[in-house]
This record gives structure tokens, C-alpha cells and sequence, in this order.
């Protein structure tokens, strides 16, 4: 049965993204659950992002676009040493997506992940590429960095308008000068 899990788009969802402050534990941790879940289920893995161009493939998670320098996130220290054979790099969102499904317990180096990106703004045909691409995945794990971006919108619409879903949203309200009021993780299943 496949599965799409929306997480918020964000780096601090990253241990060590935010230097020695743990500003989203209590985000981090349901999307640590969730996706745990959600991959002992699985079968293929796919993550969809807003990023610069409309693209697909096996891409590196990095959090440089949003200036934090790999060395310092140890989860993407260690991808280097692997070997794998990236096609890319991801933007900051993707890549917020793919650490925290390596928090979770997914490790992206050794286990091929899917990663499809679009631009925030995408056209219709870029929407239903990415769209069919990740409709692919039939009993497996999508899951979505949304900021929001109404391309990677318009993408889980057009997957979710086929069938019938069931939607479990949680909202996590948050406190911070410079946090949004509230991130939320929503999960969708066909079913």
C-alpha cells in the first residue's frame, strides 16, 4: 500500500544543523517515528522537494544551500566515506528529508533513494512528470519536504486525487522568535 509522509521542509530538523541547540526535538522526534513506521512497511524509497530545476535521480543530501558546511552535521560527514555513486547534490529541503529518514534508519549511501525535485513554482508538466515518476513507487514510502512550495503541492494532489486516501495530520505549535507558529507531519495512505 503505498504511503506519503509530508515533513516540514527545514534543516533543524538535522542534529547539529542548528550548532549546539535542539530548537526541534520535539519535531524531530515524531518525524523519526512516523517515518520508522512508515519504512517497515516499504518497499521503495522516494523523497520530492522544491529545488532549483526540475530533476530526478540519486541525489547526496547536503545542507550547504542553507550554509552549513557537511562537516559539521555528522550524519553527512559520513557519506563521503561510503562510495556511493551520488548523480548530484540535493537542495536544502530533499536533503532535510533524506537525514531524517537516515535518522530513522534508512541509510541513503547504501539504500537507493528516489529523489525527484521540481522548482517551487513548477509547470504543469514538470508537476505530472514528477508525479508519474513517483506514482512508480507502488507500495512504497514517498515523502515530502514541503516549506510550503506549491509545485511539490501540486504533485501530492495530483498522486492523493487517484483512489481512496486516508490523512492523519499532526500539528506541532511551536515557540521561537525566529519559528513558524506551528510545522506539521502529515501522513497519507491508500486504502
Amino acid at each position: 500500500m503505498p504511503r506519503i509522509v509530508v515533513v516540514p521542509a527545514t534543516p533543524l530538523l538535522v542534529p547539529g544543523a542548528a550548532g549546539s541547540t535542539d530548537v526541534l526535538s520535539g519535531v524531530r522526534a515524531l518525524v523519526t517515528d512516523v517515518l520508522r513506521r512508515e519504512l517497515a512497511a516499504a518497499g521503495a524509497v522516494a523523497v520530492v522537494g522544491a529545488g532549483p530545476t526540475a530533476r530526478a535521480g540519486r541525489l547526496r543530501p547536503t545542507l550547504a544551500d542553507a550554509g552549513i558546511a557537511d562537516r559539521l552535521v555528522p550524519s553527512l560527514a559520513r557519506l563521503d566515506d561510503a562510495g556511493t555513486p551520488w548523480e548530484g547534490r540535493a537542495a536544502t529541503g530533499a536533503s532535510a528529508a533524506l537525514l531524517a529518514l537516515a535518522a530513522a534508519g534508512l541509510d541513503p549511501a547504501a539504500h537507493a533513494v528516489d529523489v525527484v525535485e521540481l522548482p517551487a513554482e513548477a509547470a504543469p508538466g514538470d508537476v505530472r512528470a514528477a508525479a508519474a515518476r513517483l506514482a512508480r513507487a507502488a507500495d512504497g514510502l514517498i515523502v515530502v519536504a514541503d516549506r510550503p512550495a506549491p509545485g511539490v503541492d501540486a504533485v501530492v494532489e495530483t498522486l492523493t486525487a487517484v483512489g481512496r486516501w486516508s490523512t492523519d495530520v499532526t500539528d506541532l505549535p511551536q515557540q521561537g522568535e525566529h519559528l513558524p507558529a506551528s510545522y506539521r507531519v502529515t501522513v497519507h495512505h491508500l486504502g
